[in-house]
């Protein structure tokens, strides 16, 4: 009985620095303005559901850091073998508790009309991004979103 309850707060000891380094640098990741356009080549985070609100991050190669208030994610990336699919990872925000995230994203067809299916997502609370990186297919297995369990903080 000890050692379980001496692992579960190490574990969320651990959780909760972990996520208060992630949550505790918004201005470290660069901030596109409202008005921008995710631009062919890029993957974009938006401030609202289904790729609405303003850009609250736009890149075109890998990214590392911590930008928050994002609510959906597109990669706009260009077809390349090995290099048009993102991986990203964050934390979701459920107010009283957090969930880890990741999940892979196709890039979107230039010819289609309308978004590529599995090429976006919108996540079900106020979401943290960590991380994005460019690579290869995603596996047959490998979700747009994947929850961890609840991280109560």
């Amino acid at each position: 009985m000890r050692n379980t309850t001496r692992r579960r707060a190490v574990a969320a000891l651990a959780a909760g620095a972990a996520l208060g380094a992630v949550l505790a640098m918004p201005g470290a990741a660069h901030a596109a303005n409202a008005d921008s356009v995710c631009n062919r080549g890029e993957f974009c985070a938006y401030s609202g559901t289904g790729l609405t609100g303003s850009v609250r991050l736009d890149r075109v190669g890998d990214w590392s850091g911590s930008v928050s208030g994002v609510r959906s994610l597109v990669n706009k990336g260009n077809p390349q073998t090995g290099a048009d699919h993102i991986r990203y990872s964050g934390w979701v925000n459920y107010g009283s508790y957090y969930r880890q995230v990741t999940g892979c994203l196709h890039y979107d067809d230039p010819n289609a009309s309308g978004w590529t299916p599995g090429s976006w997502v919108t996540f079900p609370a106020t979401t943290g991004l960590t991380s994005a990186k460019w690579g290869g297919e995603c596996s047959s297995g490998e979700p747009t979103m994947k929850l961890g369990r609840p991280i109560y903080a």
